[in-house]
């Protein structure tokens, strides 16, 4: 497994490509949040659903572009169409906030961290597109945000993209998941979609700037039942799905 030294390497032996990737980026992406400010303020707010994850996929591809970054997608099939689920995706690159918001479907967003609001117009775009943020600092209210998440889930058929190891690794290995993803699955009663991403972290590890040019593969699950999931059962039931991700990643 890479320690991020190649991709360190590779910015450093290529400024122009650092500062190709870093200021083009964040010109597409601070583009991107004036542009979504400004049809949700048109639209009164009123077109999230399909409007929303098209704004996403657009931003996404285009952030992997700038990157160097190409993506294999298999079993899309099962992100298809407008539904209440929550998607799993196991977490160790910048590039994954890249690549998730090109899976998103109807009514798709994510959970993130509260502080995005404190980035300038990024933080606006993203609350006007309805993602769920969550202070991380503070249990209790991270859990009423949950909790509200899976009154919409169920309201609106929305699908939840939720990283449940709570944030990046830092070598690019499966950490343990947190009980929050699947407090959010039992409280919603959503099936989980695993998203499993590999070859992310070599490309753009954990304190990089940039990464390097390359290819990535990400395999979406068939969704898994959590019919019989119970408070009770629900460590065990967390245990197996990363069982899951670690066979497969």
């Amino acid at each position: 497994m890479s320690n991020g030294t190649d991709a360190l390497d590779f910015a450093e032996a290529n400024p122009a490509r650092l500062v190709f990737s870093v200021v083009v980026g964040w010109c597409f992406t601070l583009l991107c949040a004036v542009t979504v400010i400004a049809l949700a303020l048109v639209t009164f707010g009123t077109c999230w659903r399909w409007l929303t994850p098209l704004e996403l996929r657009l931003w996404g591809r285009g952030a992997l572009a700038i990157q160097g970054v190409k993506v294999i997608y298999e079993g899309l099939e099962h992100l298809e169409g407008q539904a209440n689920r929550v998607a799993l995706f196991n977490h160790s690159s910048g590039l994954d906030a890249m690549i998730v918001p090109t899976l998103c479907p109807r009514a798709g967003v994510a959970v993130v961290k509260r502080e995005v609001l404190f980035v300038p117009l990024v933080g606006v775009a993203l609350y006007l597109m309805g993602f769920v943020l969550v202070d991380r600092g503070r249990g209790d209210r991270a859990k009423r945000t949950l909790g509200r998440a899976a009154e919409r889930m169920k309201r609106d058929q929305m699908t939840v993209f939720i990283a449940p190891e709570g944030t990046r690794s830092r070598d690019g290995g499966l950490q343990p998941f947190k009980r929050g993803a699947f407090h959010l699955a039992l409280a919603s009663r959503a099936p989980i979609v695993p998203v499993v991403i590999s070859g992310a972290y070599a490309l753009y590890p954990r304190h990089r700037w940039t990464g390097r040019p390359g290819t990535v593969r990400v395999r979406v699950l068939p969704p898994i039942s959590t019919d019989s999931l119970t408070v009770e059962n629900l460590p065990a039931f967390a245990e197996e799905v990363r069982d899951l991700f670690q066979k497969t990643v």
